[in-house]
């Protein structure tokens, strides 16, 4: 009987040594950087701000993957200072200074095998301070079980982030703009 609770003993504690270990090594971390642009249009011309400064950050464990990329609003460049300028001001730079979206999708697990997927999560996408929810589909290129390439391409209401839409000539631009990113993500 002894004997039976030594090892009953033995067990308890490698179970104990070896369940952090198998915890730790079902949450992957991840991590990249990329772009990210809008674009705006106007009966009379279309505007596109691109910033090169967009970060990722995530995890993907047991629930599965949570996932945020966000970029400064200043960083974001028209190839005009006077449209930046009033872009900041628009957006209230000074006061929300990150456009960001934060997405989650249950029971995601990171592909292995190289090969390109669809993704559809649900994402809340906060631009001038407010959060407006929708789902965002993902297109993920696995490069390898560590490496991989994440695309999108989404609409947002100018409106629905309580951004007055700017005007030329009298006439607002449409309330519907698009965002367009790429990014390079490792995991880790």
């Amino acid at each position: 009987m002894i004997r039976n609770f030594g090892t009953v003993r033995t067990l308890l504690v490698v179970a104990c040594l070896v369940t952090p270990a198998r915890a730790r090594a079902q949450t992957t971390q991840l991590s990249g950087h990329g772009t990210v642009e809008y674009r705006m249009v106007h009966k009379l011309h279309e505007v596109v701000g691109k910033s090169t400064a967009m970060v990722v950050r995530g995890t993907v464990d047991g629930t599965g993957l949570k996932v945020m990329a966000r970029a400064q609003v200043q960083t974001f460049d028209s190839a005009n200072t006077n449209r930046d300028e009033h872009m900041m001001e628009t957006l209230e730079g000074d006061k929300y200074p990150w456009a960001s979206v934060r997405a989650v999708l249950a029971g995601f697990k990171l592909p292995t095998t190289p090969g390109t997927s669809k993704i559809h999560v649900d994402a809340a996408v906060e631009l001038h301070g407010v959060s407006v929810n929708h789902p965002i589909d993902l297109t993920l290129t696995t490069k390898d079980a560590n490496h991989f390439h994440v695309g999108f391409e989404f609409k947002e209401k100018l409106t629905e982030h309580k951004i007055e839409r700017p005007s030329l000539l009298f006439v607002p631009v449409d309330d519907d703009i698009t965002i367009v990113g790429s990014a390079d993500v490792e995991s880790r």
